[in-house]
């Protein structure tokens, strides 16, 4: 038939074009932080004699990883590999650990900046010194550091907000031969851990339901007063669930949704009716060799417009099952012609507010004007004023102004 600044965002957006773990609908999958990454641009990439490597090195060795065995992405989704890595590259790496020596699971190259990005777990702050300890690394502190984030808010105090363990994403920067924070984010907690998964309800119970999943497993979770479940599921009905990981370890359902079947696809057809029954309808092209369409009719058609054979007409058409298509509607199609052009001169008696059409209502002597967004109004003419109206006279009498000006 016819018919989702620091380059927190733009590094998390890039986890996309990593391949996807397992099908969310066939097993639970859990959400978690982001892991610990580098960002910056290579300055250098070498093969140390004691390793296979790569060992990638940024900003003139400062911060560097060993990227063997590392699986590489180019942001618009080509797949590459550690040969693939080259100087001036703007890359973010995933880390396998937080701690020395640091090592890449898998590395992504995007864009080209000549600063790096840090995301991980603060590993110790000095305050005395100015310096903070992230990924094994010792970055500065300085007083141009801008402290604050999403999360907290701007203006932080500085290296006193921080302590060992919170997460933070760090921009920094080469000076001197020294490692220096430029921002420091402090992140959000670790949120709860939840799981999404696609199955069968199983059994239905006032604090547990369960369910059966795709590849034969049974999952259970605990429902309460916080659990939203939508579609009035029942027993063996195809559902989506949101569940979050208690500290027990068991699941508390956060949503319980039936997915919302598709309506059934339609088609518009447009010709001139050339024939109509009880039971049929006929409607083709006025002239020419186009094809007819046969349309069967019965209580569930609606007439629009009292249509007639010889009249142009739409009809919304379902296809069934026999492949014959039902006419849901035949409407009558009328054209309007286009309304002339006018101009005149009279008393403004009266305005109204813009309706919900956007559009208000002006009497200029007997005549309605309607004025809308497109108008041109000059002079801001008020009730009593002499005004001239240009625009187009509608069938109605009214007219659609163009242009009101106080004369």
């Amino acid at each position: 038939m016819r018919q989702p600044r620091l380059a927190l965002l733009p590094a998390l957006l890039l986890l996309a074009t990593l391949p996807l773990a397992a099908d969310v609908r066939t097993a639970p999958t859990i959400d978690g932080p982001p892991p610990a990454s580098i960002e910056g641009t290579i300055t250098h990439v070498g093969v140390p004699i004691a390793s296979p490597g790569p060992i990638v090195t940024l900003l003139g060795g400062l911060v560097s990883f060993d990227a063997e065995g590392a699986t590489v992405r180019f942001a618009d989704g080509t797949p590459g590999t550690t040969a693939s890595l080259a100087v001036g590259q703007r890359i973010v790496a995933f880390l396998a650990s937080p701690a020395p020596p640091l090592k890449a699971s898998s590395i992504v190259v995007f864009q080209e900046r000549a600063d790096v990005t840090l995301t991980g777990t603060v590993g110790s702050v000095d305050a005395s010194a100015g310096t903070l300890g992230l990924l094994g690394l010792t970055l500065k502190v300085t007083d141009r550091t801008v402290f604050g984030g999403p999360w907290d808010g701007a203006g932080r105090a500085g290296l006193g907000e921080l302590k060992v363990g919170d997460l933070v994403l760090v921009a920094a920067k080469a000076d001197g031969g020294v490692l220096v924070a430029t921002r420091v984010l402090k992140l959000s907690p670790t949120p709860t851990p939840t799981v999404r998964f696609h199955g069968v309800v199983a059994s239905i119970g006032t604090e547990r339901w369960t369910f059966k999943l795709a590849d034969g497993t049974t999952t259970t979770v605990k429902v309460d007063a916080r659990t939203k479940i939508v579609g009035e599921p029942r027993v063996g009905d195809e559902v989506d669930v949101l569940a979050r990981r208690e500290s027990d370890g068991s699941l508390l359902a956060v949503l319980i949704q039936r997915p919302v079947e598709p309506p059934p696809p339609t088609e518009r057809y447009a010709g001139m009716l050339k024939e109509l029954t009880r039971t049929s309808a006929v409607v083709g092209p006025r002239v020419g060799d186009g094809p007819d369409w046969l349309f069967v009719v019965n209580a569930e058609t609606r007439l629009v417009g009292d249509p007639r054979v010889g009249d142009d007409v739409g009809v919304l058409a379902l296809q069934q099952a026999d492949c014959s298509l039902l006419a849901l509607v035949i409407a009558k199609v009328v054209t309007v012609p286009p309304g002339a052009e006018v101009a005149f001169d009279g008393l403004l008696k009266s305005t109204s507010a813009a309706g919900s059409m956007g559009a208000a209502v002006w009497l200029v002597d007997e005549t309605r004007v309607h004025v809308t967004r497109s108008t041109v109004v000059r002079g801001s003419p008020a009730v009593g004023d002499r005004v001239h109206v240009e625009g187009l006279r509608n069938p109605d009498g009214s007219v659609l102004a163009k242009l009101v000006a106080k004369l």
